[in-house]
């Protein structure tokens, strides 16, 4: 695929848009008088970018755990001929956002959001028994230490704002006008100038209690970010890699940390080894060259003494939603 040119202005845009579209009625009239520039070309510009694919969404950006679900990462290692075949059927499941062949003997990693244990066990059972296969196996997080994409456009390299992740907390108690917006705008805002007034119709709200609405579930972190949700590639950053490390369960805490203040680092989690995957430490690094993705996960081992690491790097992208919650038949 032909990339899109984007100038300085579209890098500009982009950069600003993807955490930092502002929560209120005309959000798009907000970001552009924060940007200094005219509202309806602001509008045009996103257009062109969504249509070219570097914007996948513009919108709320949920916390699984904050609305009561259940998520975790799945490792399968499939044969190499019947891969597509089970990633389709992986890819059927609606409680699966991401779904990825990555350049291993595990080739086959996915996630998969449920509203509770028991229903993602239950999609396991569903795999295997339409499949055949039986290597799947789940890794939830243990630990977070950072969930930020954030990639800087006006600069040579990928960057993400690095911030403390938010302390666990309990699922959220939502009434069922609540869930109902919820549904309404997971799967983005419309790019016009009032995005909000189709919601706030289905409602009986007002716009603005939309717009309230949602800064409330910011402030809360109901809603991680609110904004774009890019497409790396598009965006110039070809090469994605999962790395992963294997550090003595004392040392992988702060070894986390420090990986979390990589730039290039967009997600960092402790999860459980599995067998004859002795890793600990996960960490999506993203860049404009695999060369690139290698030195910052050759630099975050060396800087915390890693025992082994490795980098499995994105080949195909089979699947890649935003999930949706409170929606019958989607987990």
């Amino acid at each position: 695929m032909k990339r899109h040119y984007m100038d300085s202005l579209d890098k500009k845009i982009l950069t600003a848009i993807q955490s930092g579209l502002p929560a209120e009625e005309r959000p798009f009239d907000a970001l552009a008088a924060r940007l200094r520039m005219d509202a309806d070309e602001l509008l045009g510009r996103l257009r062109l970018l969504t249509q070219a694919g570097v914007i996948r969404r513009i919108g709320p950006v949920f916390d699984s755990r904050r609305l009561g679900y259940v998520s975790t990462l799945v490792a399968a290692r499939i044969p190499p001929e019947r891969l597509v075949e089970v990633a389709q059927e992986v890819s059927r499941l609606p409680g699966v956002t991401h779904n990825y062949e990555r350049r291993h003997a595990w080739n086959l990693w996915f996630t998969i959001a449920a509203p509770s244990a028991e229903a993602v066990e239950a999609a396991f059972e569903r795999l295997r028994q339409e499949t055949g296969t039986k290597e799947f196996h789940s890794l939830p997080a243990e630990a977070v230490y950072k969930i930020r994409v954030q990639f800087d456009l006006t600069e040579d390299a990928a960057a993400t704002e690095v911030t403390a992740p938010p302390a666990p907390a309990p699922a959220a108690t939502l009434s069922e006008e609540q869930k109902e917006l919820v549904r309404l705008i997971q799967g983005g805002l419309a790019l016009e100038r009032e995005p909000l007034i189709g919601a706030a119709a289905r409602l009986g709200w007002t716009p603005a209690h939309v717009a309230e609405q949602i800064r409330q579930w910011l402030a809360t972190g109901v809603i991680r970010r609110f904004g774009a949700v890019l497409g790396h590639r598009e965006a110039g950053y070809a090469a994605n890699g999962m790395a992963v490390f294997r550090f003595a369960p004392d040392c992988v805490d702060a070894a986390g940390q420090r990986a979390a203040e990589c730039a290039e680092v967009s997600h960092c989690y402790r999860r459980p080894a599995m067998p004859n995957f002795p890793y600990n430490l996960y960490a999506m690094i993203h860049g404009r060259s695999e060369a690139e993705v290698l030195a910052a996960a050759a630099r975050i081992a060396a800087d915390s003494a890693a025992e082994a690491h490795e980098v499995l790097f994105s080949v195909r992208e089979f699947k890649k939603v935003a999930m949706q919650y409170f929606v019958e038949g989607a987990g």
